[in-house]
């Protein structure tokens, strides 16, 4: 699985980077919401699974990165980056955050300082995803669970990442 980790404090950077390691995860950086930007509308780059995106971040911040993917070209003619999860982490997280993300674009929110059980947790809910027409011979997309509603159970990897 790979994962583009947008992240501008060094500290949790590579802390997410052992972690998705852990899980053998390849990863991409960028370093601000521009970089991110210009990463993801680069044909030449690998696509992520995921996208880990910091709030706070200087040049561009995570809510315009959010905005930008979910509105404007070149990322909303892409099928595939528009279905995407991007995963909102922020160190400020207060109750109700989750749906204003959400309603924003985001997929979901991690708190940070970043805990391996909640980015395995994360990695499981949102990985494993495989684009399908919404509806036969339609041109919307969505992305479903290969594994389908009980991840667990179908899971065949190692059972050391559980």
């Amino acid at each position: 699985m790979h994962i583009l980790v947008v992240e501008d404090n060094w500290v949790n950077q590579k802390l997410i980077s052992r972690l998705l390691s852990r899980f053998h995860c390849t990863e991409s950086k960028a370093y601000n919401g521009q970089e991110a930007l210009d990463y993801l509308a680069d044909p030449r780059h690998r696509k992520p699974d995921i996208i880990f995106l910091d709030v706070a971040m200087p040049v561009m911040g995570g809510q315009e990165v959010l905005q930008i993917l979910r509105t404007q070209r070149p990322f909303v003619d892409d099928p595939i980056l528009q279905n995407t999860p991007v995963i909102i982490m922020t160190a400020h997280k207060m109750l109700g955050d989750n749906q204003i993300w959400i309603s924003r674009g985001a997929s979901d929110v991690l708190s940070k300082p970043m805990r391996q059980d909640f980015l395995r947790r994360m990695l499981l809910r949102w990985s494993r995803r495989e684009v399908v027409p919404a509806v036969p011979g339609g041109n919307r997309v969505v992305r479903r669970p290969v594994w389908g509603p009980m991840p667990l159970r179908a899971y065949r990897g190692p059972r050391s990442l559980l």
